[in-house]
């Protein structure tokens, strides 16, 4: 998501060509996978992975054991003193490390994107209209008509851009709200409601319809 990001960012704020941008695809493409095969083995090779709720991903097993972290922020008054985790021990905080804070770092960066591309439409379509009211040639009988419908057009065309830019920040907040509210519970060390695994399972697996569902939306 970033690496498209920083494509649009270049390509329409900044005037990059195709080949500039080719210059760089290495890193849009090598930093993404790099990231997550990193955190993957990492994770694989602490012995993270377990039943997550609604899927397999990084948990602590027993599900109710308590975690390194808790123990220690505790220590006053827990008799604990060793975690009776036999897996994924302080789990919760790798959970955020490697994925939850990358993850809206991400989405804060494509608000900004989004509202910058906003910023550079909005510009040219003003240019655009001025140019279209006192060009010489259009000072015709219709001039005031044509006037009247450049600006109309910058208005449209400026509000479909940041419409879109909109349901597409919605969109991202939609499908991850729910699983950072259940993961920041957690964190806690106390159990999330049951319908917020449930939102959280059918939202993540709707990612796919809801960015169709807007790409395609008028």
């Amino acid at each position: 998501m970033v690496s498209l990001q920083i494509q649009y960012l270049l390509v329409i704020k900044y005037g990059w060509n195709e080949k500039k941008v080719k210059g760089i695809e290495i890193f849009l493409h090598g930093i993404p996978i790099a990231n997550g095969l990193g955190t993957a083995v990492a994770a694989l090779a602490l012995k993270m992975y377990n039943a997550a709720d609604w899927d397999c991903w990084i948990y602590s097993y027993p599900h109710d054991c308590t975690p390194t972290y808790v123990i220690r922020r505790e220590e006053d008054s827990s008799d604990m003193v060793v975690t009776n985790c036999t897996r994924g021990d302080s789990a919760e905080i790798f959970q955020w490390a490697f994925f939850f804070v990358l993850l809206w770092a991400a989405i804060a960066f494509c608000v900004f994107v989004m509202m910058s591309i906003v910023r550079v439409v909005e510009t040219t379509e003003k240019r655009t209209m001025r140019y279209v009211v006192n060009n010489p040639i259009d000072r015709d009988s219709e001039g005031q008509e044509q006037g009247r419908g450049a600006r109309h057009q910058h208005l449209v065309m400026t509000e479909q851009v940041k419409r879109r830019g909109i349901l597409y920040a919605c969109g991202f907040l939609a499908v991850w709200i729910f699983p950072t509210i259940t993961r920041l519970i957690e964190l806690f060390n106390a159990e999330p409601p049951p319908l917020l695994n449930v939102f959280s399972g059918c939202f993540i697996a709707s990612q796919g319809i809801l960015n169709t569902m807007i790409y395609f939306s008028q």
